[in-house]
């Protein structure tokens, strides 16, 4: 069975016990890849060296049982067939949607290929001319065509990756278009793969039928325990639910009046990251971030509304850069502050906030003012507070209609909602708490350090030991497609949640 091999050692604790039940389960033996060909012959010489002296993660792996340690080694043959897809592929595709839709031999590869360029080139969007995008979609196919070979020669059993997007997902790809077991583990979750279940995450299409299936006690104190959360994101609270988060968008008012006093509609555009996975839970009604925002330039120019963008306080180098250049062009959009509060602007009278799929969708709905989700894979989707686009001319007619625009929020949803995303599917499946955890480790980042595996061996015992190797061999052989609280044999209950304050 097919291991991803990384540095991110809080995983390795989880990788740990799933190598072993993956290779019982089909009696395999545990093969640890790189996922990616090393960029030069150095990079080549550096992995024979840690392999030869087990290393860093080398020694780990190979501590929990790592037999073979596989590095992608692209042959003249791959780079061939690899060179003629490309060159047909360019031949073929006129527009961003072509490169998108891109499926070869069967493989869905297209969103992988789009992201893993502008994740590593820090693009907005790409472009089918130039030579980076050129030489990393051949890149992209090397890759491809060296996992494809592979697979051909080698029986895989299973195979497990550490993210659903950019490259690193290839050999996933490649293993459910061969009806192959595959999974995306990390410390927090776990997702069982398939060839109607491509992302992680989008167990969100199922929330409103499992909590109808809870006791009513669990649903009452579940949609308690929401709103007691999202009341602490209101006051500013720092993290909550969001490990990863460094500063609040809801904190105390910051600036004098941000915007204007008129009679106009005001739009609130929440934009996203341009180069962090677009497609992070499959298509949405444009190939990229970027796209999206260029098709509401077009849309100011013949709206009478006032137009506002905000970052998220946390943005990515090069963010603000491309926003400063697309107002350039589109006039009519003011730049909020990346630090203003959301209970300012709101005071000050937004009317309709427009993302693709980010988390202004359930707080502003919380709030009371009405959210477009441009995306119909998105994470609110099961729910009726937001309105969702399905295509560009619904989004048209949503937008040409605000004025008219009559929408009621039914805040119990939210809640239900965040119960839902946030606290009925545990994060909390190889830690004790996965929170305390990360705080121990003094903060998110912590956990990608070796000091993670002290905490860890802290917490051990040979109860805890036995308890998670039964419940991934459950969820293994159940053929779910997320692992939860079943797998232990445990029901959420309303002492867990209460537990969970």
């Amino acid at each position: 069975m097919l291991m991803e091999l990384n540095d991110m050692q809080s995983a390795h604790v989880t990788y740990s016990y799933f190598a072993n039940v993956l290779a019982a389960e089909f009696g395999a033996r545990i093969t640890a890849y790189v996922p990616r060909a090393p960029a030069n012959r150095w990079k080549s010489l550096a992995f024979s060296l840690k392999k030869l002296l087990r290393l860093e993660e080398i020694g780990v792996y190979e501590s929990f049982g790592a037999t073979d340690f596989l590095i992608v080694y692209v042959s003249a043959a791959n780079r061939m067939k690899a060179s003629e897809l490309a060159a047909d592929i360019l031949a073929k595709s006129h527009t961003k949607r072509d490169i998108e839709e891109l499926t070869i031999s069967g493989v869905w590869l297209g969103d992988l290929i789009y992201d893993t360029y502008l994740r590593r080139f820090s693009k907005p969007t790409i472009e089918l001319s130039s030579s980076e995008f050129q030489r990393s979609l051949l890149e992209s196919l090397e890759l491809f065509a060296f996992w494809q070979e592979y697979f051909d020669t080698h029986d895989v059993q299973a195979v497990n990756v550490s993210h659903c997007v950019y490259d690193l997902a290839i050999p996933l790809r490649v293993a459910v278009a061969r009806n192959i077991p595959a999974f995306q583990a990390s410390t927090t979750h776990m997702y069982r793969m398939s060839q109607t279940e491509l992302f992680a995450y989008n167990d969100f299409h199922y929330f409103r039928e499992r909590f109808a299936a809870q006791p009513q006690p669990v649903r009452q104190a579940g949609v308690e325990e929401a709103r007691r959360r999202i009341e602490r994101r209101f006051a500013g609270k720092v993290g909550v639910d969001m490990a990863y988060s460094t500063k609040s968008a809801y904190g105390a008012n910051r600036h004098a009046r941000l915007l204007r006093e008129s009679p106009r509609k005001k739009i609130l555009i929440a934009t996203h990251c341009f180069f962090d996975s677009p497609h992070s839970y499959g298509k949405n009604v444009f190939p990229d971030f970027y796209e999206w925002l260029e098709f509401l330039g077009k849309i100011s120019e013949v709206t009478d509304y006032d137009w506002y963008i905000k970052t998220h306080p946390d943005y990515l180098a090069g963010t603000r850069e491309i926003i400063e250049n697309f107002i350039a062009r589109y006039p009519r959009f003011t730049l909020l502050p990346a630090d203003a509060s959301h209970h300012q602007i709101i005071a000050e009278g937004v009317d309709v906030a427009l993302t693709v799929y980010g988390t202004i969708a359930f707080e502003y709905a919380a709030l009371g003012i009405p959210v477009i989700n441009n995306s119909l894979n998105n994470p609110h989707i099961a729910y009726g507070f937001n309105l969702h686009s399905k295509d560009e001319n619904d989004y048209r007619r949503l937008l040409l209609g605000l004025d008219t625009l009559e929408f009621s929020i039914d805040t119990d949803q939210v809640y239900e909602y965040y119960f839902m995303r946030y606290i009925y599917n545990t994060e909390d499946l190889f830690f004790n708490s996965y929170e305390t955890t990360v705080k121990a480790l003094g903060g998110y980042k912590g956990q990608f350090t070796p000091a993670v595996y002290e905490q860890w061996l802290d917490e051990w015992s040979q109860e805890k030991h036995n308890a998670i190797l039964a419940a991934l061999s459950r969820f293994v052989q159940s053929g779910d497609f997320r692992m939860d609280y079943s797998h232990y044999g445990r029901e959420l209950s309303v002492q867990s949640i209460l537990g969970k304050q």
